[in-house]
């Protein structure tokens, strides 16, 4: 059990080896919800503008290879991708 100690503005320091386990760094966030009398903190992915930049420069390329396809066939192909995601 690690113990943390609140400070003047309400602040408490995540011990080292939670940090280490949950791999928190500086800067990132996290969710903090009361569930009965605990304090429950869950780590929350966050997307930098780079990844947004990168996932739009995919889109848009994607969007160029599929001119001329129609929309159905573009769902019916993903839908067929994730089906085969899951199987594996």
């Amino acid at each position: 059990m690690a113990i943390a100690k609140m400070r003047e503005r309400g602040q408490i320091t995540i011990p080292k080896q939670i940090r280490e386990s949950l791999g928190l760094k500086k800067g990132d966030v996290v969710d903090a919800r009361i569930e009965g009398d605990c304090v429950v903190i869950i780590p929350q992915k966050s997307t930098t503008l780079e990844n947004w930049a990168k996932l739009l420069q995919v889109m848009k390329s994607v969007h160029e290879q599929n001119r001329g396809i129609s929309e159905e066939k573009v769902y019916q192909d993903v839908e067929r991708a994730i089906a085969e995601l899951r199987q594996e």
